[in-house]
């Protein structure tokens, strides 16, 4: 059976919480999603068919996530469920076996500020693009505290401040933008949109 992505809209409605592995060379954020229908009956708002849902971002995602992202905040989480499960031991002095627990839980993909509720600014985690609004604040770029996932990925090394090797040529910005938007370089294929 495939797991197929399902996207939720929601309120974070716990504080973020950011654990790194014992190897320290990734970590997952942790937070907790609610999400409702709503309708208005006279002058009264009714949520109804609520859930709440763990969601778990590792990478970056996750640790962009942990520094700009707070309770309360509107969001919209795509990604794939799955079941958690584990044992815990038995209330019951009597039982041979333990118990089994289980929770549905989300492994996010994407997470993003709903605009209906936002002016964001915004700063990239890697290259330089940069936006700020009059009035909106942008995160402070704290990153010295998360592993550095990145070099998980990375497979080529780095070229050294002594190299005598000319550094690449920056690609041309339609390239880029062809390129983050799905098509294909070097040739004459439009953006997909």
């Amino acid at each position: 059976m495939i797991n197929t992505p399902v996207t939720i809209t929601g309120r974070i409605v716990s504080d973020s919480v950011y654990i790194d592995r014992k190897d320290k060379l990734d970590g997952v954020l942790r937070i907790r999603v609610a999400s409702s229908r709503s309708y208005k009956q006279g002058d009264k708002w009714h949520n109804v068919d609520k859930v709440f849902i763990n969601v778990e971002a590792w990478g970056q995602l996750g640790i962009n996530s942990h520094i700009s992202l707070k309770p309360g905040v509107a969001v919209m989480v795509q990604g794939f469920l799955y079941t958690n499960e584990w044992e815990v031991s038995s209330a019951d002095p009597n039982a041979e076996k333990p118990e089994k627990r289980q929770e549905i839980r989300m492994r996010a993909t994407s997470i993003g500020i709903d605009m209906n509720n936002y002016v964001v600014g915004f700063k990239e985690s890697k290259p330089s693009a940069y936006n700020n609004p009059e009035g909106v604040e942008i995160p402070a770029d704290n990153t010295e505290d998360y592993p550095n996932v990145s070099a998980k990925y990375t497979t080529k090394p780095e070229q050294s401040a002594t190299s005598t090797e000319p550094a690449e040529e920056p690609e041309p910005e339609e390239n880029r933008e062809l390129a983050m938007a799905g098509a294909s370089q070097g040739g004459t294929d439009k953006a997909p949109f």
